[in-house]
């Protein structure tokens, strides 16, 4: 399942899913549209309005959305009948932290999440000990330093959980092809 970034669009993620696909060749992507019309042009999508957001206001902001994703969650793999132990969330951005948070609000809904250019919310206080937290970053995105994203994952894995951090020199906040090498090796 794959959750794109705001001002997106599903119809963005198809690149990526067929970019992770040679690591799980058997794998059924799921790509949402965002719940939200973002307000930066027609199509554009969001899965919670960062307008007036803040750091005081970011984790209300996207836990409003969680409940709406986790069912959307829950109902895609009754579908299709694949069981949370077999279920991956990647995002991009906004997706990326949208997913991120989902794994600490529900362990073990699915088995592991890649996070493309995404962070927690807030500071975490528990860590998931049946999903797995992958976060990928450019080394050079303006908007998630470095040295934040290294602080989470120590944070999560001083709390037990399974953290792990990939970093691609020189690239901002996009998907290079190093992040997208790293991503297969994580899925592997």
């Amino acid at each position: 399942m794959l959750l794109h970034g705001w001002g997106s669009n599903a119809q963005d993620m198809a690149a990526l899913a067929q970019a992770l696909c040679p690591a799980l060749p058997r794998a059924l992507a799921l790509i949402p549209q965002g719940f939200e019309q973002a307000s930066t042009q027609p199509g554009a999508r969001q899965w919670f309005d960062v307008n007036g957001m803040t750091p005081a206001n970011r984790g209300q902001r996207v836990g409003r959305a969680l409940p709406r994703l986790a069912q959307w969650v829950r109902d895609a793999q009754q579908r299709t009948g694949v069981p949370p132990e077999r279920t991956v969330l990647a995002g991009f951005s906004q997706g990326a932290s949208l997913a991120v948070e989902l794994a600490l609000a529900q362990d073990g809904l699915m088995s592991r999440v890649l996070a493309f250019a995404g962070r927690c919310a807030t500071p975490p206080e528990r860590a998931p000990t049946r999903t797995a937290l992958h976060f990928l970053l450019g080394a050079a995105d303006p908007l998630i330093p470095a040295e934040q994203a290294l602080a989470t994952v120590r944070r999560l894995r001083e709390l037990g959980g399974e953290a792990t951090l990939d970093l691609a020199p020189n690239t901002g906040h996009s998907i290079d092809t190093t992040l997208l090498r790293l991503a297969r090796q994580r899925l592997a």
